[in-house]
């Protein structure tokens, strides 16, 4: 990739995410989970507020501020820890929400474990800037987070996980300890603990063959087995195994790593822009495996790509290398100038258009690390943004400003969704006409979008400059 893309992709994202952030330093967002086997739009429930998911946005802080020193992208990133240190509950639980039941999620593994892994690296990463309050005080909250969730070998054993029955949890928890023990200190009996609950997972857990005899995906647990973990997971369960290789040399982890890598490599597929894309989850019918590749997300790779980065420096492989190219112009082609990486395609619906800044936090933990030079990082980051941005799907549209974000459908005669961007909640926006019992809120200043022989009309007389990109190619006029 050009210095200059990345650069430029990486400036525009923080430049985005922070008309989220919060006077308490959170990262908001329209939080949904358009990856799994059912349709997002059964989960919507509107929340808006802070979402673990969104904790990597700090390995991506803690990279840009490594190579830049920048001031504000520093009062950024304590204002976000500030805030992700004051979440801890009385039961050493982060008080999260995951990315699609709103407050609910407290209780669940992945949804700590993200802050753990995200709050153990960026401790280590900025240990000569922190204060030594501020780092003692992250190790021993991670800490008890851990400990929380930890279960004994005995567990390990008959259980085959060390936090949760679900794969992708499950390593995002080793990965979590294998960060915090890198950045606070080693612990032989955790790392025997960590390796035994891996063992189990290659033991029980890794489907080799799919596509070819190179490649192996991970179930997603005992309880559904005709499951294979979707491809963007492999960016918290990859990690787990190159830590343990790291520490041991034990040639299976890294063979294991391999395995999973190209399955999702080779698993990849191109759209209906030729841009290669992740595929959706791999099921087995009638004995045989079927991947499936849309509907799928576009943004939220970041991990993924990170993790592929990871295993390069520890093994070159022409394959990987050329793979991390081709997601990063997929990720070049669609971002908005706004800012933002389009979410999915495929939906046909909402959820095409939706753009969840958890999957935009995670993709800044790629790019920011690929920030070299200051300077062009600094031009890219405070250059102008345009006024509105609109993301046009199959026959709706994604519309925001730095205050406000909104779903229009040109088809509904006014119906919609609607919210402020540091607000926890948003809500359907309903026309005046239908006596509705909530006041109706819109975009202001206010933008009206027509379908008219497949062509979008915008009408947005407020804003002096827009950016526009359309999903599915389909032509867009503006009237003023």
């Amino acid at each position: 990739m050009p210095e200059k893309d990345a650069h430029d992709m990486a400036g525009k994202l923080l430049r985005y995410l922070l008309t989220w952030q919060d006077a308490k330093g959170a990262f908001h967002g329209v939080h949904t989970h358009p990856v799994w086997r059912l349709h997002p739009g059964l989960l919507e429930d509107h929340y808006t507020g802070y979402s673990a998911w969104g904790a990597p946005v700090l390995i991506g802080l803690a990279d840009i501020l490594t190579s830049t020193g920048h001031s504000r992208v520093e009062d950024v990133t304590r204002s976000f820890l500030r805030y992700l240190l004051a979440t801890q509950q009385p039961d050493d639980s982060w008080d999260n929400a995951g990315a699609e039941f709103g407050r609910c999620f407290n209780a669940s593994c992945v949804d700590n474990m993200l802050q753990d892994l995200s709050l153990s690296y960026f401790a280590g990463r900025l240990r000569e800037r922190l204060p030594p309050s501020i780092f003692t005080e992250i190790g021993e909250r991670v800490a008890r987070n851990l400990r929380k969730f930890r279960l004994s070998d005995d567990h390990i054993r008959t259980h085959d996980h060390i936090v949760c029955g679900t794969v992708n949890q499950d390593c995002a928890g080793i990965w979590a300890m294998y960060e915090w023990m890198n950045t606070f200190g080693w612990d032989s009996g955790l790392e025997a603990s960590l390796r035994l609950a891996l063992d189990r997972h290659l033991e029980k857990h890794l489907v080799c063959g799919v596509p070819d005899s190179d490649c192996g995906g991970m179930l997603r647990s005992d309880g559904p087995p005709d499951y294979i973990e979707p491809a963007e997971y492999y960016g918290v369960i990859v990690p787990a195994f190159l830590w343990a290789y790291r520490r041991t040399d034990d040639s299976r982890y890294l063979e294991a790593a391999g395995k999973m890598v190209r399955h999702v490599i080779r698993n990849s597929w191109r759209d209906h822009q030729q841009c290669r894309r992740l595929h959706r989850s791999c099921d087995r019918i009638k004995g045989e495996w079927k991947v499936s590749h849309s509907p799928m997300l576009i943004s939220g790779g970041g991990l993924f790509l990170r993790t592929l980065q990871d295993y390069l420096a520890i093994r070159p492989d022409t394959e990987a290398s050329t793979f991390i190219d081709a997601l990063i112009h997929t990720c070049r082609f669609y971002q908005n100038d706004y800012g933002y990486i389009t979410q999915a395609s495929g939906w046909h619906d909402d959820f095409d258009v939706i753009v969840g800044t958890v999957w935009e936090c995670h993709d800044l933990a790629f790019f920011g690390r690929q920030v070299r030079d200051p300077a062009a990082f600094i031009r890219a980051f405070e250059s102008p943004s345009p006024a509105l941005a609109l993301t046009l799907g199959w026959n709706d549209a994604w519309a925001e400003n730095d205050r406000q974000w909104a779903i229009l459908r040109p088809f509904s005669f006014g119906f919609g969704s609607v919210g402020a961007k540091t607000a926890d909640y948003g809500f359907p926006s309903i026309p005046a006409w239908c006596g509705y019992r909530h006041p109706s809120m819109t975009l202001d200043p206010q933008v009206e979008i027509r379908l008219v022989d497949d062509t979008f009309v915008i009408r947005a007389p407020g804003y002096a400059v827009i950016a526009v990109n359309s999903i599915y190619n389909k032509p867009w006029i503006r009237e003023s």
